[in-house]
């Protein structure tokens, strides 16, 4: 009886949520104390086996065309790392959530908790997906270079680039390559299967074995 009871009262929401004009009110469901010059945390929400989805993401850039500082050699990009989840019901979740800052923790191989990175929220709706940016990876390696240029008419140019990863991990990865493009373009050739974003973007989603490498071809035809 007395675990029954324990269980309740962690499963039971902390705070009773109410809407009030375009905002939220919480208010807590139990008292508590906060003695003369103490700050104290109080848990807000809590919930387990949360489906949570880990990302390893380049973003490229408009003026990765070329290293002008070092001619021939690739230039080096950040490969981030996210946290994706949703805001959902059947998660244990589903309350709207207020901006602040998320903390990862993770179980290393002794079974300590570890501080894996934070990241700033905006007010997050129900049924809302959450991306919450970690850091860069540290064995994960991404370098691109531009291989080709070329003018075929005084508004027509085509380009080709290559974008090499290397994972240095334990595991194999996927990762979610995006690459900005501009004009009017059109896609002549590929190494991998990619799609359209958004009218001047496309993702390619590049799988990497463990301590190997992948590389990803793609050629245009743009017009400004």
């Amino acid at each position: 009886m007395v675990r029954e009871s324990m269980a309740k009262a962690a499963s039971a929401p902390a705070f009773a949520r109410e809407a009030f004009s375009e905002y939220h009110l919480y208010t807590l469901q139990r008292r508590t104390s906060v003695n003369d010059k103490q700050t104290k945390q109080i848990a807000f929400l809590t919930s387990e086996r949360v489906p949570v989805e880990k990302r390893f993401v380049v973003e490229g850039q408009q003026f990765y065309y070329h290293n002008r500082q070092h001619p021939g050699s690739p230039i080096k990009d950040l490969v981030k790392v996210y946290y994706r989840f949703k805001n959902e019901e059947r998660s244990g979740l589903g309350m709207p959530m207020p901006a602040g800052t998320v903390r990862v923790y993770q179980a290393d191989s002794k079974g300590s908790v570890q501080f894996a990175g934070e990241d700033r929220i905006d007010h997050t709706p129900k049924d809302e997906t959450l991306n919450v940016y970690t850091g860069n990876a540290f064995d994960v390696v991404c370098e691109r270079k531009q291989v080709d240029f070329k003018v075929l008419s005084s508004d027509v140019y085509e380009m080709e680039f290559e974008i090499t990863l290397r994972n240095h991990k334990d595991s194999p990865i996927t990762v979610e390559v995006n690459e900005p493009i501009g004009g009017d373009w059109q896609m002549l050739s590929s190494s991998h299967r990619w799609t359209k974003t958004e009218a001047w973007a496309v993702s390619f989603s590049v799988p990497v074995q463990r301590d190997g490498s992948a590389v990803v071809k793609y050629r245009i035809r743009a017009r400004w």
